[in-house]
């Protein structure tokens, strides 16, 4: 069976820019990427790896079912992940299940701390 992994964000220090990170605002939406059921034949379970260095903030993987999502509206909350009130400095995994046609993760509340990577795998 072959697996596809793609990088939903990559490393992001607070207060640096990288990415779609300015380096000052505490919200921002990582890339759109193709999800498993973009190909309509891999099925719904779609495992999401996080590294986190000294990280507070909240990290949400969005989904959504259009085949090209053009507004905020066409996102929906799939996972959540909360250390708004500690720093965390882990690394873990998150399945998700669904016919998503593309995942993201969005970052709010970033407070300090380092996302090394957060990872999509399918």
């Amino acid at each position: 069976m072959k697996t596809t992994t793609v990088q939903l964000l990559p490393t992001t220090t607070y207060g640096t820019p990288s990415g779609n990170y300015d380096g000052s605002s505490q919200d921002f939406s990582g890339e759109d990427q193709k999800a498993a059921n973009y190909y309509g034949a891999y099925g719904g379970l779609q495992t999401i790896a996080f590294f986190l260095l000294s990280f507070e903030g909240r990290i949400r993987i969005q989904a959504t079912l259009e085949s090209t999502p053009a507004v905020e509206a066409d996102w929906f909350q799939v996972y959540d992940f909360d250390s708004t009130t500690t720093t965390t400095t882990d690394n873990f995994s998150a399945n998700v299940t669904g016919n998503f046609t593309w995942l993201r993760a969005r970052v709010e509340d970033f407070q300090t701390g380092t996302i090394t990577k957060v990872m999509l795998s399918y």
